[in-house]
């Protein structure tokens, strides 16, 4: 029997390994923020590889993300624009947003606030369902159904040079996707978030860096508790946990001039329900930062022993 309303086949939003390299993506607020130049970072991560699904072509999950993002030294703002493309078996999500966030100075760090505006495509791939029967409501000719809302995010964001904290929170608008409650699509539900992580020299070399995510949508709550040790401020590794589902391991190295560019890698291990998905997930993340808009001095050195990108 072919059902009729997919909401179980999807997860919302897509889940990061390496969120403490993407904060951007979970909070509006820290869209500039987080470094003091332009950075674009680049995504990719394979859910449950290798896992089969009861639906045509495998189950395995693939997310690609991509953002820029930018301070504005000069009018104390920064701007943002990320694509996000989620492909979760028989539904695909692909968003693009623009964020702006407007920083207040204080005398231990700095607070911003956060605004994101966008539109979220949601699709059912319907070549990959089996039929029995074409008069089936979803039945398209084997053509992807979609349906594009407006989406609205703000948060909250809170920086030192030690610290950070943030609270995010996610589709305000709660839009419906075209049908209603009659759509195959299920509703685009807000959630909150809250971020928070700190760097504690331990050595001249040594430099630990715990930080956990929390994520809820008020019925639900998830975490990723994460500690990297970075070593020498070009190398880093670490191990985290995702509630009970999974066990992390990330490994990282910083090259080029004043450590522009970032390699970072994360392997997770399914430790929970390993018969209804895929033992090992993979995540591999890129960013790149160059020259601020609205700086005339030179970049500065990008260290990770004060910088929280």
């Amino acid at each position: 029997m072919m059902c009729t309303h997919l909401s179980t086949q999807a997860q919302q939003d897509p889940q990061f390994t390496q969120y403490m390299f993407s904060k951007p993506f979970l909070n509006p607020a820290a869209v500039g923020m987080t470094s003091s130049e332009t950075e674009a970072v680049l995504l990719h991560r394979t859910q449950w590889l290798g896992y089969e699904g009861t639906f045509e072509n495998e189950g395995t999950l693939n997310t690609q993300f991509f953002s820029i993002s930018s301070p504005i030294q000069s009018k104390r703002l920064g701007v943002g624009f990320h694509v996000v493309n989620d492909d979760v078996g028989l539904m695909s999500n692909l968003e693009a947003q623009l964020s702006v966030s407007y920083l207040i100075p204080l005398k231990s760090g700095s607070l911003s606030f956060g605004l994101r505006g966008g539109i979220y495509d949601r699709s059912v791939n319907t070549d990959r369902l089996r039929f029995v029967n074409e008069n089936d409501p979803l039945y398209n000719g084997g053509k992807p159904m979609n349906s594009i809302v407006p989406d609205i995010s703000a948060g909250v964001y809170y920086q030192s040079e030690k610290l950070y904290a943030g609270i995010g929170a996610k589709h305000l608008l709660e839009s419906d996707f075209e049908g209603g409650s009659a759509s195959p699509f299920s509703a685009l539900g807000m959630s909150f978030n809250g971020l928070f992580g700190m760097s504690l020299d331990v050595t001249n070399n040594l430099i630990i860096q715990p930080s956990i995510l929390m994520k809820t949508d008020l019925n639900n709550f998830t975490f990723d508790l994460t500690v990297l040790a970075n070593l020498q401020e070009w190398v880093y590794v670490g191990a985290g946990l995702r509630e009970v589902e999974a066990l992390s391991a990330l490994a990282g190295v910083y090259l080029l001039k004043n450590r522009k560019l970032h390699l970072g890698y994360a392997f997770d291990f399914t430790i929970k329900d390993q018969s209804a998905k895929a033992p090992t997930s993979h995540e591999i993340i890129l960013s790149f930062g160059f020259g601020a808009f609205g700086s005339k001095s030179p970049s500065v050195i990008r260290t990770p022993r004060y910088r929280h990108d």
